[in-house]
């Protein structure tokens, strides 16, 4: 998170901000994620894969701090162009971050597949901070 009081918004001693990114494979949450957060609907949220094709950014104002949120379009390994776009947005966004958060989608049979793998390489390049997140966790009895 950004410095002290004054450096940004200008909200007091002690006031913080910073952005965080939602970074994960496909349909993992990430635009639900976003929308909870800030508490409006600001990401479209489908079934369809790669519906995200820039990132979207939200604000969580709080009262000793402001979080920008940006979702992103899901991590995986492009096979054509449009994939590879997709990717490179993502893998900007992760340069200009404060902190990441990786979401991977809660299982009954949790195991780290290649996808996964793939993607926590990418944010070891990274080398921004970085908190994993398990999502949809209502889906798992």
């Amino acid at each position: 998170m950004r410095g002290q009081s004054g450096e940004i918004g200008h909200r007091g001693p002690g006031f913080r901000s910073g952005f965080v990114a939602l970074v994960g494979r496909p349909n993992v949450g990430k635009s639900t994620l976003l929308n909870q957060l800030v508490g409006r609907k600001v990401a479209i949220v489908s079934d369809k894969v790669q519906t995200t094709r820039n990132r979207i950014q939200g604000v969580c104002n709080l009262p000793a701090a402001q979080v920008i949120f940006l979702d992103t379009p899901g991590l995986h390994r492009p096979r054509h162009l449009l994939g590879e776009y997709l990717v490179e947005v993502t893998r900007r966004t992760l340069a200009e971050v404060d902190l990441i958060l990786f979401l991977v989608e809660a299982s009954p049979n949790p195991a780290v597949g290649p996808g996964d793998r793939h993607i926590l390489s990418v944010l070891q390049e990274a080398r921004t901070p970085s908190l994993l997140v398990i999502n949809k966790m209502d889906l798992v009895g």
